[in-house]
C-alpha cells in the first residue's frame, strides 16, 4: 500500500504517508480506510513528498464523486497535502478546485504550512 495512515482521535487529527506510486485505487482504498476508521471528519495532513500520483484527469473526476457522495452522509474535515513537485502540487490545487463546495483541500510545499494551515482546524480546548 502506497498510503498509510495513524488516526488519533483524542487530537482531532489523522495523519498519513504517501510513498512511491499512487494510483487512483490506492486514494479510493486510503478513503475506505478512513471512512472505517470514522476519520473522515477529522483534519488530515497528509505526507506526499517523494511520492507520485499516477492517476488520470478521468480517475481525479472519480475520486471526487467519491468525496462528493461521502460529503453527502458525513461531515469532511479539512485535508492538507505536502507535495514536492510542481506537477503534483498543480494536480492537487485542481482537486482542491473540483472539490471545494464539499470539503477543504488544499497543497502545500512546506510541512510547516501545511501544519499550520491544519491548527486553525484542531480541536481546541474547552
Amino acid at each position: 500500500m502506497s498510503l498509510t495512515m495513524t488516526v488519533d482521535h483524542g487530537r482531532g487529527i489523522l495523519l498519513a504517508r504517501a510513498q512511491g506510486s499512487v494510483t487512483a485505487d490506492d486514494v479510493r482504498h486510503h478513503i475506505k480506510e478512513e471512512r472505517n476508521a470514522g476519520g473522515l471528519p477529522l483534519c488530515e495532513l497528509i505526507d506526499a513528498r517523494g511520492s507520485h500520483p499516477e492517476f488520470s484527469a478521468e480517475e481525479v473526476r472519480d475520486i471526487v464523486d467519491v468525496l462528493r457522495q461521502l460529503g453527502r452522509d458525513s461531515r469532511l474535515g479539512p485535508t492538507a497535502i505536502v507535495i514536492d513537485t510542481d506537477v503534483h502540487f498543480g494536480m492537487m490545487r485542481m482537486l482542491e478546485m473540483l472539490v471545494e463546495d464539499v470539503c477543504q483541500i488544499s497543497p502545500f510545499r512546506r510541512m510547516e504550512d501545511a501544519e499550520e494551515w491544519i491548527a486553525q482546524f484542531s480541536k481546541r480546548p474547552a
